[in-house]
């Protein structure tokens, strides 16, 4: 079966396998070219199996020599359905990942679900697995309220007005205008339920009470402060708000890991990356394309792979830890140099259209955008029928 990319009001509905193959061996080959370093044994991943979370997994995998398991909500091929990306992300690093030696163990269903716990925890606990890191990186746009059975979902909006900008039309390459509602209060309160800090303070519970937690674990979420061109939208809306309440989370489970556990808990603010969601928030892909396009020519820019390598090597279990004033590891300090902000702010507002899609920096939002559905790759034969049979080989099993 041919694949070719079908996109509907950018959104990908559908990733090429041989595309995602191919995106996970590039990450892992660019992370071997770096140092060894000591890191945390086992490690547990809620939301691995893309972006950062993916990310974190390959760089404890192969460069700290961790047993990853991973959550991750995946559907697999059916039909004349190719599946999703992270699900065949998770398929590829378990084939290169066995030249690890070590145990790398992937669930496939929702991880805020009670159910999803006790499965996780029995297979730790038949396997005598104790969790020394877990990282909480679910990028999930709807939750189950296990309370009242309802499916609660999140919402990109403004607080205190709505917010009008700009996006790219993924398909049709071009700039479109874009205006996020303000939202209800109940809209901020189901956001927060769904991107806030519960889930994770729920697993994070879950297996204390199981007695499954090492001695000096850490636990870690992912946010994103960003600049003032997307503060509106990010950090002064409904995704400010859940990030907020992820933030206040890590201060009560530090508490409870370092009277329990000499532990801690850290948030982590990374840099700004092409992500599914990133052409729904106003600014974000103009501005991720001139930031790109002004840290590549400062030699600034890191491949999403090298960024979390560099969090855990030098920052979470080095000693070249970089915080503000609310603790938060920064590693989005080159991000958020005045000299790379204020250059990248003047382009946002000073280039016309036609300029924007002539820079580097948009030629590298497109490929990525693409890429982490698994086209785009110049080594791949996209004319080519993808063999399902013979993808079959591959288990997550």
């Amino acid at each position: 079966m041919k694949i070719t990319p079908s996109i509907r009001s950018n959104i990908f509905i559908n990733a090429h396998p041989i595309g995602c193959q191919e995106f996970v061996k590039r990450q892992i080959d660019e992370v071997m070219t770096f140092a060894d370093f000591k890191g945390p044994k086992n490690v547990l991943i809620i939301g691995g199996s893309s972006g950062y979370g993916l990310a974190s997994r390959i760089a404890l995998a192969f460069k700290g020599n961790a047993n990853t398991i991973n959550i991750s909500f995946e559907s697999p091929p059916k039909g004349k359905r190719s599946g999703t990306a992270g699900w065949w992300n998770n398929v590829f690093f378990q084939a290169y990942a066995k030249e690890t030696k070590n145990l790398h163990k992937d669930f496939i269903g929702d991880a805020f679900s009670t159910g999803m716990q006790n499965e996780v925890i029995d297979y730790l606990k038949t396997n005598n697995i104790v969790i020394d890191l877990v990282i909480y990186s679910l990028a999930a746009g709807a939750r189950k309220d296990e309370k009242t059975g309802e499916t609660i979902r999140s919402h990109i909006k403004t607080i205190g007005g709505a917010s009008e900008g700009k996006t790219i039309d993924v398909a049709k390459r071009r700039v479109e205008p874009l205006i996020v509602d303000d939202a209800t209060p109940e809209e901020i309160s189901e956001t927060i339920f769904v991107m806030g800090g519960s889930g994770w303070k729920s697993w994070i519970e879950a297996l204390h009470h199981a007695n499954i937690i090492a001695q000096g674990a850490k636990t870690i979420s992912y946010t994103y402060i960003g600049g003032p061109t997307t503060e509106k939208i990010y950090r002064k809306g409904t995704l400010g708000k859940a990030k907020e309440d992820l933030e206040k989370t890590a201060k009560d489970l530090h508490r409870l890991l370092a009277e329990k556990y000499q532990g801690e808990a850290l948030i982590s603010s990374s840099k700004a990356v092409v992500t599914k969601a990133s052409v729904f928030i106003p600014q974000m892909p103009i501005y991720v394309s001139c930031l790109y396009d002004v840290m590549m020519r400062s030699q600034l820019h890191e491949s999403i792979v090298k960024h979390k390598y560099r969090l855990y090597k030098d920052m979470v279990y080095g000693l070249n830890r970089v915080t503000d004033d609310e603790g938060r590891i920064r590693v989005d300090h080159y991000e958020m140099q005045e000299d790379v902000q204020k250059e990248t702010v003047a382009m946002m507002f000073s280039l016309s259209d036609e300029a924007l899609f002539k820079l580097n920096g948009t030629d590298t939002f497109f490929k990525e955008f693409y890429q982490i559905h698994g086209f785009a790759f110049d080594t791949i034969d996209y004319d080519k029928d993808v063999d399902f049979e013979q993808l079959s080989k591959y288990s997550l099993d």
